[in-house]
């Protein structure tokens, strides 16, 4: 039963002394894939899935990144949330690709933060490969909600601006199998949207994030470089809330 609260504000269009009876809490969702890279956005994310989702797989990805040491780290995060399954999935082909900073063989790293232009960090529709591999699992597993960390400062990567993930969500309920046979559609879950990573590290902190259990730096250092532009903006943001 949901709870009741006593109506005593002499304001209140109910009288005095009445009891109002308060709406139940919303109900959990179901089932969600969370992209999990051991970022402090992704770790987030996976908090906020805890919460709000019932069952919570995370999909990880080896593709050839300069910063592959974040995989040991998504999998101490995936461990401690508890997930159903962690799933980490080889992507071969950006093996081959040399122009990204991010990549194995590719240009040098930069330091200092994001200018206005794509950064030479962008690797070729990333997060279009990585939603189309986890449509595949949630179309398999019948999973109606795909969670993505992309957020506001994001907007310099194509592959993060909003317009991108309602194309991409379209995508994965016109090639799905799951949707075609139950007429349900499969949501791509993107809350960060419209977020700082301020807003992500507050949101983080009340959440109960371990936020020493992940790792942010594109130079694959350990410990992180402390000078590559997310390095920075990992900083900038455990220190406005007064972690750093």
């Amino acid at each position: 039963m949901a709870e009741l609260a006593d109506a005593g504000d002499s304001k209140s269009p109910a009288r005095k002394g009445v009891r109002v009876r308060l709406p139940p809490p919303a109900p959990k969702m179901k089932r969600v894939i969370v992209l999990l890279s051991g970022g402090m956005d992704s770790a987030t994310l996976l908090w906020l899935c805890k919460r709000e989702f019932e069952e919570v797989y995370a999909l990880s990805f080896d593709y050839g990144q300069r910063h592959k040491v974040e995989l040991k780290y998504a999998k101490e995060l995936a461990r401690l949330a508890g997930v159903k399954e962690h799933i980490i999935v080889e992507v071969p082909h950006y093996r081959l690709i040399k122009g990204s900073a991010l990549l194995e063989g590719g240009p040098q790293v930069p330091e200092g933060p994001y200018g206005e232009e794509v950064p030479p960090t962008n690797v070729p529709m990333r997060n279009l490969v990585f939603l189309a591999i986890a449509g595949s699992f949630a179309d398999s597993y019948e999973i109606n909600h795909i969670a993505i960390g992309v957020h506001a400062l994001d907007t310099p990567y194509p592959d993060c601006r909003v317009e991108f993930i309602t194309a991409m969500e379209s995508a994965i309920n016109s090639a799905s199998a799951y949707v075609a046979r139950t007429k349900r559609r499969i949501s791509l879950y993107a809350p960060f949207l419209g977020m700082s990573k301020t807003d992500i590290a507050r949101l983080g902190k009340e959440l109960g994030v371990p936020f020493e259990k992940t790792y942010s730096c594109y130079m694959g250092t350990e410990p992180p470089c402390g000078v590559c532009a997310t390095c920075l903006q990992r900083q900038e943001a455990l220190r406005s809330i007064g972690l750093m």
